[in-house]
């Protein structure tokens, strides 16, 4: 079975208190717990579900941080770990192939994985 690997949710995580870069050498995939990525096709993405999200109202370019700094990305990240709408965020961003950007949790290159794995089950 195909799984997503997404981030623990931390309650009370503000963007501010991210771990310095220096402490996230662990790779992200040795931290992350499974999600069944094949639950996520049946998601409805229609509606608002967006007017929920931990983001809105915050600066757009929050979640289109470049890939190589590691603490930009780990302020988008932690944004989305206390998200309730998390899982319908990245349902959508898979569904429509979004190429750049933070959504549902995870980075570019981490549902680019997603989508590289459904092709091939």
């Amino acid at each position: 079975m195909d799984t997503l690997l997404d981030t623990p949710v931390q309650p009370g995580l503000a963007p501010s208190s991210v771990t310095p870069a220096a402490s996230l050498s662990v790779t992200r995939s040795e931290t992350l717990t499974a999600m069944d990525v094949e639950a996520l096709e049946g998601v409805d993405t229609s509606g608002q579900w967006y007017l929920r999200g931990a983001c809105r109202g915050l600066e757009a370019s929050i979640f289109y941080p470049d890939p190589d700094v590691t603490e930009d990305v780990a302020r988008a990240l932690a944004v989305c770990a206390a998200c309730e709408v998390r899982e319908v965020c990245l349902a959508h961003a898979l569904g429509r192939r979004e190429p750049t950007g933070i959504w549902g949790g995870t980075t570019e290159r981490e549902r680019r994985r997603v989508l590289r794995r459904r092709r091939s089950a």
